[in-house]
């Protein structure tokens, strides 16, 4: 039996697009003042999250009026607009992309999937081309986009994979038209509804499109350590239980749950893929502190201080600042948080940097980008 010499992702080009509304925490704070306790709005203005974009050009009417809902961009819109800024800038021919990976937790519609409406919307892409959608994976997409591309790229080296990263989740943020009060000023049975408030707040918009090789001269991608409900439990940490067909009937806005556990639990499964990965042969980082830089899902500010003081590393470090800014200027953007921090335009040293995406479902993957000599600007 032949054996499979797996290659690890090249990226070859890497491309953001963000709707153009735009909505500053002071914005929402100020259109939603007379809905939020003073200890509420202490907590939303302290989750690390400056400002947020939407396809929604009525994101704060919808938020706290109930105001019908105006779209500035459809979803599959933004991916095709991210999708050939990236390939323009990759400057290959579309015939050379031989997989096609649509991922997303929020996409524009249930059918088609994301990949079928943007192979819908790109006549340059070949309609043979191989396609899959990676959907409702949450927040650790990018670790399965690598693993994904890495088995594909091993048994078909001269193509490449094009990827669209969408997310669109202010559009199913819980309207806000009550009176919301912080965790600790409610009990038990009202919980939900200060998550509700979160979650306006804390999630956004975003698309972020690359282009993956089996070489070139970029970042190279790989191996990849994934960890999937340890505990059987913890796929209850966070859910989204209506609009299944368990509950195919949906009354109001799509139901949001989220477990006060996900701070620790996160931080157990970021720092058990990362043990995991750092005992990899192919792994030369030792200690994440000595990483060329440490990329971590943008979950909270709260999670990411939590997650560099188990890593070691000062939360103001330059490793540690693209999780920090993608969070304070993007909000968090699911699937779309980590290839936002790939995608930033700031130089990376040369060296080997870990990259850290997990989220609810509950799935966790860490693994490597290797930046190449002379350093990487995207």
């Amino acid at each position: 039996m032949s054996v499979i010499n797996t290659v690890d992702p090249t990226l070859i080009a890497v491309a953001a697009e963000l709707p153009r509304p735009e909505y500053t925490t002071e914005e929402l704070l100020h259109a939603g003042r007379k809905h939020l306790s003073d200890k509420l709005v202490a907590m939303l203005s302290d989750v690390g999250v400056h400002k947020r974009h939407s396809v929604l050009a009525n994101y704060a009417d919808v938020l706290f009026a109930n105001a019908e809902p105006e779209l500035d961009i459809a979803t599959a819109d933004l991916a095709v607009a991210a999708a050939r800024k990236c390939l323009a800038k990759a400057d290959v021919a579309p015939d050379s992309i031989g997989l096609v990976l649509g991922v997303s937790s929020a996409p524009g519609r249930l059918l088609p999937s994301l990949v079928c409406d943007v192979i819908a919307r790109m006549p340059e892409i070949d309609r043979t081309v191989a396609n899959l959608s990676i959907e409702y994976m949450g927040c650790s997409a990018m670790a399965k986009v690598v693993e994904t591309a890495r088995w594909y790229l091993s048994c078909n080296p001269e193509k490449r994979v094009l990827v669209c990263f969408t997310e669109a989740i202010t559009p199913l943020s819980p309207v806000l038209p009550d009176f919301y009060s912080h965790f600790s000023e409610v009990g038990a049975t009202e919980r939900q509804s200060t998550v509700d408030a979160l979650h306006g707040f804390l999630f956004a918009d975003a698309a972020v499109a690359m282009v993956l090789a089996a070489d070139g001269d970029g970042p190279s991608f790989g191996p990849v350590a994934n960890l999937t409900n340890e505990r059987p439990e913890d796929a209850e940490l966070g859910t989204v239980p209506d609009g299944g067909s368990d509950i195919p009937v949906v009354y109001g806005r799509r139901l949001y749950t989220l477990s006060a556990d996900v701070t620790p639990r996160g931080s157990h499964y970021a720092k058990e893929t990362v043990r995991m990965l750092l005992e990899h042969d192919s792994c030369a980082v030792t200690d994440p502190a000595e990483a060329s830089a440490l990329l971590m899902h943008t979950g909270s500010v709260r999670i990411l201080d939590a997650l560099c003081t188990q890593f070691g590393v000062d939360r103001d470090s330059e490793i540690a600042a693209s999780s920090y800014r993608v969070l304070r200027d993007y909000g968090n953007t699911l699937g779309c948080s980590v290839p936002l921090m790939v995608a930033e335009p700031t130089y990376r040293r040369p060296g080997q940097g870990i990259v850290v995406a997990f989220g609810l479902s509950f799935s966790c993957g860490a693994f490597t980008m290797t930046i190449p000599e002379g350093g990487w600007t995207p």
